[in-house]
């Protein structure tokens, strides 16, 4: 099997030159000649290479690297690095891919604290830390060779030799999915030791790279008369050198209204010159930003302004409890304002990327061009180039959702985390699993300045925190010019479901609906389920339309007719008739948005009304038209899921409609009451801003429940003191300690018996509970069982979760040493949020 390197086009990230790099002079400090580099491609791992002497007054910790690993060469970074090893065969280092580090020390500390508490690899940190697109590695290629005459093949082996023909050299992985089959390489080896094919190993480019635009411009000798000489004698040559004359600037080509030969014939000519310029990508180059206008501080809102200035210049965890429409945000930017004047830096994260359009808005109309953003829906280009700026020091301002947490700031002087109590701040899956609350909170003491806690209902860990005097407690307990607090009604829905013609709104509601709508209001309305309805039952048989790859019912679609489902994919269309019985009588149960969608369009023909969605916002930009749209006024109605009600500040909204409050309340999580709370209480403080009182209908088949009742009246602190009674009697957190260890795998046996094998390694303690193993309760997803065991730890007697850790740690260790059931995939969640 032969190796070669493909040489690279283009410069590499921090202006690596074609092929192997070789840099003078950059770092005076000399690196020992053994390095420990963390591989970011599997198999994660951390692995002992030599330094040749041509890179060792060059190389640091933080810089990437390619190293070989068996036949392949891929990307890792440096650790650290030592004298001597105790390894008898050490490898060379291959090549350095960046002039200067793209991990700063503090960012390697960050990565590698977030590897020892989430018991993950620090190579699958550092990769999720990094732009996507920007690593390398060796891709096997398979080419056809000259077939001899008296080989005999197998029809398999004659199927890849007929594909090779028809496309060579060509991807393993690429081969596989010409021929919809798997696991090749054996067949593959055969080939090449007849000879009839040639396996090797290419190193690919990086997927992205900085991306340059050509720029046109005229020359110092071109005056005005030249040009109309130019003109009369090569007209087409004229007019262009006319119309870049008359600008006076140079313009970007793709404005020059001409073809390339042209402006190549007036470059020869040294009448204009071509040159090349970076061209920043910005997924918000287009966004409104509006002037901001003068603001008054409430005094609540300027004592906290003054309560964070004085921690500016150390670490300090600051937990802002502000009831929604108390001008939270105001207070992140006048803080923000006093660590920009300090000469350092700030990191803003949000919660959903839904949330980016309002949040650029915002934060670029006060700090103007000092923001960028980070986000997992901007393509490959733009989060490189945003990373790649921040890590040049061209922002001051880092904004985004959870991985934004990695923005390459330096000299960080305050981090906000806005809506901290939201459960997407945290990573399930793939790994790492972090949390990037706790992260900001780490990182922020790494850097020994303030981190900002926000929300209007806190996480009930952060509040216990501030109770116990860990953070500090800052509140706005009132609304920015006195706006009350809307008036929040529950309807109930049992009357309604016992009428032969059932409903999804209410008398009330739709009364509400049409007061708002005859008033030129808008309307929130909320229905925490997508499709059209949850799923599609047999009025004969009893049967409900399933997964066949997950145990869980498919949801119903108009659009198309489908039955879906959620987890995995899959979908067909829906049936007039039952699949089992062949019953004629099929019946929709449950509601999505798609089946709301539709009875508001029946009461409300004339009305505007937007849907936002997992189905409607797939497109790029979708969350971003719909918010601002809405914003401007251009809609009546927004109806969607849980994104509708998360931080957006809608003046013309006064009625807010929950459809269902009972959508998790009595899920099998402990967490259920609190998601429950926070998600109501978030969705109503959405009505009644800009000096008008707002109304919430919240329509549930349960009005007597004591979380709606906390809703009802706005009582975050009767709702925290009545759900720590119920997690302390568990001890659930904050009153102790999770970790979840989930095991995935084709077999329910294996799957099973691995989970008990699992709990039979693990160290006997009085200290941790060991609660299962059970069937998780979505027991298979995409064709793989799952069971999962939950360990637990009072935090009185493990204060730092240490030891708890560390018995996972070691049951994980045996297990692997084991090495049984070889196809179930194991996945270790500390502090997990949710038990699904």
């Amino acid at each position: 099997m032969a190796f070669r390197f493909r040489k690279q086009k283009k410069r590499n990230l921090f202006g690596s030159r074609n092929g192997l790099l070789y840099i003078e002079g950059v770092n005076p400090t000399q690196i020992k000649p053994y390095v420990q580099v963390a591989l970011l491609h599997s198999p994660y791992c951390t692995l002992t290479y030599h330094v040749p002497d041509t890179f060792v007054e060059n190389l640091e910790p933080g810089h990437r690297v390619l190293v070989p690993l068996g036949r392949r060469v891929i990307t890792g970074v440096v650790l650290d690095s030592a004298d001597e090893t105790d390894i008898e065969t050490v490898r060379d280092i291959h090549d350095i891919l960046d002039l200067n580090p793209l991990l700063t020390p503090e960012l390697l500390r960050l990565t590698q604290w977030i590897s020892e508490y989430y018991l993950c690899h620090q190579g699958e940190v550092i990769r999720t830390a990094l732009p996507p697109g920007i690593h390398q590695t060796t891709q096997l290629n398979v080419s056809l060779c000259q077939i001899h005459p008296q080989v005999t093949l197998s029809e398999k082996q004659q199927t890849i030799l007929r594909m090779l023909e028809k496309t060579s050299p060509l991807s393993v992985q690429s081969l596989e999915k010409k021929m919809n089959a798997g696991r090749l390489r054996f067949e593959l080896n055969k080939l090449e030791d007849m000879g009839c094919l040639s396996l090797e190993h290419v190193l690919e480019e990086a997927k992205v790279k900085i991306r340059s635009e050509n720029w046109v411009g005229v020359t110092p000798v071109v005056d005005k008369v030249l040009v109309e000489a130019l003109q009369h004698r090569a007209p087409k040559q004229g007019n262009v050198l006319h119309d870049l004359f008359r600008m006076g600037h140079d313009v970007p080509r793709d404005e020059v209204d001409t073809d390339f030969a042209t402006l190549r014939a007036l470059e020869t000519k040294g009448l204009i010159f071509i040159r090349q310029e970076e061209s920043f990508r910005d997924a918000y180059l287009n966004a409104p930003v509006e002037a901001p206008k003068p603001v008054t501080l409430t005094d609540e809102q300027r004592s906290v302004v003054q309560t964070v200035q004085t921690h500016l210049n150390h670490f300090q965890v600051l937990l802002l409890h502000g009831v929604t429409g108390s001008g939270k945000t105001q207070v992140y930017m006048e803080a923000i304002a006093q660590v920009l004047e300090q000469g350092k830096t700030a990191l803003v994260l949000i919660p959903e990327i839904s949330l980016t359009p309002q949040a650029v808005q915002r934060y670029r109309g006060l700090f103007g061009n000092q923001v960028a953003v980070l986000h997992s829906r901007m393509s490959n280009g733009e989060r490189y180039d945003s990373w790649r700026k921040i890590r040049e020091g061209s922002f001051r301002i880092g904004l985004g959702p959870r991985s934004a947490v990695f923005a390459p700031l330096e000299n960080l002087g305050l981090i906000v985390v806005d809506e901290e109590h939201e459960t997407s701040y945290k990573q399930t899956d793939p790994s790492p699993r972090y949390h990037a609350r706790d992260v900001a909170i780490v990182r922020a003491q790494i850097n020994n300045c303030p981190v900002i806690l926000g929300s209007a209902t806190p996480n009930l860990e952060s509040y216990f925190n501030a109770m116990q005097g860990k953070y500090l407690l800052c509140e706005l307990t009132k609304r920015v010019d006195a706006v009350p607090m809307p008036e929040v009604v529950l309807v109930d829905r049992k009357p309604e479901d016992k009428m032969a013609v059932r409903h999804i709104l209410t008398p009330l509601l739709v009364r509400k609906m049409k007061e708002q709508l005859d008033a030129g209001q808008q309307i929130v309305l909320l229905q925490n389920r997508r499709g059209y309805a949850s799923f599609l039952r047999c009025q004969e048989c009893g049967d409900i339309a399933h997964c066949p790859h997950c145990d869980i019912p498919l949801t119903f679609h108009q659009r198309g007719h489908l039955l879906r489902c959620h987890y995995c994919g899959y979908q067909r269309y829906a049936n007039e008739v039952c699949s089992k019985c062949e019953g004629s009588t099929l019946r929709y149960r449950g509601v999505g948005t798609q089946r709301v969608e539709e009875e508001v369009a029946d009461y409300f023909p004339e009305a505007k009304l937007f849907r936002m969605d997992l189905d409607t916002t797939r497109r790029k930009g979708a969350h971003d038209q719909i918010i601002h749209d809405f914003e401007k006024g251009k809609g009546d109605i927004l109806l969607g899921t849980q994104m509708v009600a998360k931080g957006h500040d809608f003046p013309g909204v006064h009625l807010v409609g929950i459809i269902s409050a009972d959508t998790e309340l009595f899920f099998p999580d402990f967490r259920s009451g609190e998601r429950t709370f926070q998600l109501l209480s978030q969705a109503s403080g959405r009505a009644g801003r800009r000096n008008r009182i707002g109304e919430v209908v919240i329509q549930t088949m349960y009005p007597d429940h004591e979380i709606l009742a906390f809703v009802q009246r706005h009582d975050y602190l009767s709702f925290y003191q009545w759900e720590m009674k119920q997690r302390h009697e568990f001890h659930y957190p904050p009153w102790g300690r999770l970790i979840q260890v989930r095991f995935r795998g084709p077999s329910e046996q294996d799957t099973e018996r691995a989970a008990q094998l699992f709990q039979q390694l693990a160290p006997r303690s009085d200290v941790v509970q060991v609660l299962g193993p059970v069937a998780s309760p979505l027991a298979r997803i995409k064709n793989l069982y799952r069971y999962q065991i939950i360990f637990r730890s009072s935090k009185t007697r493990d204060v730092s979760g240490n030891y708890l850790r560390r018995l996972v740690q070691e049951a994980w260790s045996r297990f692997s040493e084991a090495k049984k059931y070889g196809r179930v995939r194991l996945s270790i969640d500390v502090d997990p949020v949710d038990l699904m």
